[in-house]
């Protein structure tokens, strides 16, 4: 056990009745049948944080930035453990002969809690948990995910780990160490309404399903609000999904180097897609539901400030996704549009206008010459931290005929809100036509997004949902679970009561 945190013994709480949907399969022995977990369980207990001042702090630190800076958000103060199933925690036998593994742990003062598995090798039929507050679990996952293996956000400061073995099942044939806690200081589910604001963003900022963002309401379903870990500290950036040459949709996401560069990082990544608000004028309607977790790094790049990576699944084709277009010629278009998670809010749309050349503006490119493209002051809508790694697009309509493509990723700026409307500040973004050539495959993205080299530079986007679909077996039989479940708690049968419907409220600055 690390220094900074010890194992003590509590009366163990079982959370109400579900209020929210996460990405969940069948649910936690812990909310099916709590009768049955023992009255005590050893609990992880960690240092307390202080939830405001940690914000605080960093918006001090952001607002005595000179100049212009990155637009990666930090979410939550990391803490390193280690906890193994097979010496912490508590093993019992359930009546079917099954075997439960159960941990609580808590971060007093957390808001949410970020939890990553460095150690995880289940054998088949195993299944793992993690339920927060509220009855809110993330699972279950099983032998064919993998390690490292980071779980999407639960709410609260305290969590119950649960992992189930079949009947007969050996203790040691299964390898499972949390390693990392994220505390939470962002409130991401629950945080308190700011009146007259969309969402934790600023003011000026603007819904995708605006009359502006419409005409590139496709293009929204490529967008990605994202976690990572990047040393002890958990932050946000914004990716997109994208299309390839050869249009066999490949799970390919660009970002930030700046946001993700190494593959730890990437490893670390939790994905939520369709995170939009189906209201223009307020911030109804979304979820945490379509998540997913972990990538391989493929291509990144400092100067371009780029990075590609590979999904390790498939999206569930439920959520249909989309796989953008993109132009790599480096034409400048007339204006520009961009789509992100200012401050992790819901998705929105800037309009800025015709780009110019410049150097990496944030000074992470070493000795970039004419890598971005600098726009603003906005003419709609602003950027903001979290909104880092997001896409900059051709409109529709544009003179070159490559409307609704990308053109690069946000670098940052000095962009914000001035109240209601965008202030005199501007943006770069590494150009995706700078990235696109390099000494390497490593630092490319034509060997990736153009495999057979056939020369192509630009390409629309595509469905990710075909007609007819292989879809890896392990995403069905969740899809399945979740399906099922949404079911039983509908028909008000099984544990459930019928759930309140899920809105994780607006964001604290």
């Amino acid at each position: 056990m690390m220094i900074c945190a010890r194992i003590i013994l509590v009366p163990l709480l079982v959370a109400g009745a579900i209020s929210a949907q996460a990405r969940q399969g069948q649910p936690p022995p812990g909310l099916t049948s709590p009768e049955k977990l023992p009255a005590q369980t050893p609990q992880l207990l960690l240092p307390a944080i202080d939830a405001e001042a940690l914000r605080r702090a960093d918006q001090d630190t952001r607002s005595g930035l000179q100049g212009a800076h990155d637009k990666r958000l930090a979410v939550a103060h990391g803490f390193p453990v280690n906890v193994e199933s097979t010496s912490d925690g508590n093993w019992q036998v359930l009546e079917n002969g099954d075997l439960l593994w159960s941990l609580t742990l808590k971060a007093p003062g957390a808001t949410d809690l970020h939890l990553g598995f460095e150690t995880y090798a289940l054998s088949n039929g195993a299944q793992l948990w993690v339920t927060g507050s509220n009855s809110y679990f993330e699972g279950p996952y099983d032998s064919a995910d993998a390690a490292p293996l980071w779980i999407p956000v639960v709410p609260g400061d305290s969590a119950i780990i649960e992992l189930r073995l079949p009947a007969g099942s050996a203790i040691e044939d299964n390898k499972l160490a949390l390693t990392h806690v994220g505390a939470g200081y962002r409130d991401l589910f629950h945080a308190e309404p700011r009146i007259g604001s969309p969402g934790a963003s600023g003011a000026c900022n603007i819904n995708v399903v605006c009359p502006l963002g419409q005409p590139y309401s496709d293009e929204a379903r490529a967008l990605a609000y994202y976690e990572f870990q990047s040393g002890p500290t958990t932050y946000i950036c914004t990716a997109t999904l994208l299309n390839d040459v050869p249009g066999d949709r490949k799970n390919y996401v660009l970002t930030a180097a700046h946001c993700m560069s190494t593959q730890t990082e990437v490893a670390s990544m939790r994905l939520y897609w369709n995170y939009q608000s189906t209201s223009c004028a307020s911030t109804t309607g979304y979820s945490f539901l379509q998540n997913q977790t972990g990538a391989v790094l493929r291509a990144t790049r400092d100067d371009a400030d780029f990075t590609l990576v590979e999904l390790n699944q498939n999206p569930d084709p439920a959520w249909n996704l989309f796989h953008a277009g993109w132009d790599a010629t480096g034409i400048a278009p007339a204006t520009t549009i961009g789509l992100h998670h200012p401050s992790g809010d819901v998705a929105k749309v800037t309009l800025g206008p015709g780009p110019s050349e410049g150097n990496n503006c944030i000074g992470t490119g070493g000795g970039s010459v004419n890598t971005h493209w600098f726009t603003g002051p906005y003419q709609q809508g602003t950027t903001e931290g979290g909104s880092s790694g997001s896409g900059v697009w051709i409109p529709v309509g544009d003179s070159s005929g490559s409307g609704r493509r990308l053109i690069g990723v946000l670098s940052g700026g000095t962009a914000l809100c001035a109240g209601t409307v965008p202030d005199s500040g501007y943006d770069c973004y590494g150009k995706f036509s700078a990235g696109w050539n390099g000494p390497a495959p490593s630092s490319r993205l034509r060997d990736w997004l153009d495999p057979a080299s056939t020369g192509t530079l630009s390409i629309a986007g595509i469905n990710n949902v075909q007609s007819t679909v292989n879809v890896d077996s392990v995403l069905v039989n969740r899809v399945i679970a979740e399906r099922q479940a949404s079911q039983m708690r509908d028909e008000e049968r099984g544990p459930f009561e019928r759930p309140v419907p899920f809105n994780p409220g607006v964001r604290r600055d």
